[in-house]
């Protein structure tokens, strides 16, 4: 159960965060214009930076997003297109569009670089892959799949150790 504010704040950004990346896979057809794009995006932005004071990049078309001037420089985040990313307190969520699964496991290679330890692995066939990772600091969940239609998207949540 969730008791304290930080905690209902962080469960409700984690649900936007979760929802948001599964209408910005492509999952869903979106017959809006290039204007209408951005205005909606703008729209759910200041929706969600006003509710909960987090910070929050959402980019519909794969261009132009960044990860939130918070996130934390010892945790390397893979080149691609960044479509979603989320900073709250201690914690982080992106969504990244990358060029092939070379590019993914490169991204899980630096992190593994960087003094990461991999705590858990899962593989999912063909469809992807599931890390979890952690160092004195960070506890990430770092994920990648492919399809047709999205390409190779990234997935990293990252969360403070508590102290």
């Amino acid at each position: 159960m969730i008791t304290s504010q930080r905690g209902l704040k962080s469960a409700t950004a984690i649900a936007i965060a979760a929802g948001l990346t599964v209408s910005l896979s492509g999952c869903f057809g979106n017959p809006l214009e290039s204007f209408t794009d951005n205005l909606i995006e703008d729209t759910v932005e200041n929706a969600i930076e006003g509710a909960t004071g987090v910070d929050v990049d959402v980019d519909g078309d794969g261009t132009g997003g960044s990860l939130p001037k918070s996130w934390p420089a010892e945790v390397p985040a893979p080149d691609g297109d960044i479509l979603f990313s989320l900073g709250m307190d201690d914690g982080y969520s992106a969504t990244i569009q990358v060029d092939s699964d070379a590019a993914a496991e490169a991204g899980y290679e630096a992190l593994i670089s960087s003094g990461f330890e991999m705590i858990s692995e899962l593989s999912l066939g063909d469809n992807g892959y599931l890390y979890g990772l952690e160092s004195d600091s960070w506890i990430i969940q770092y994920s990648w799949g492919t399809t047709e239609e999205d390409g190779t998207l990234v997935n990293m949540i990252v969360s403070a150790v508590e102290q």
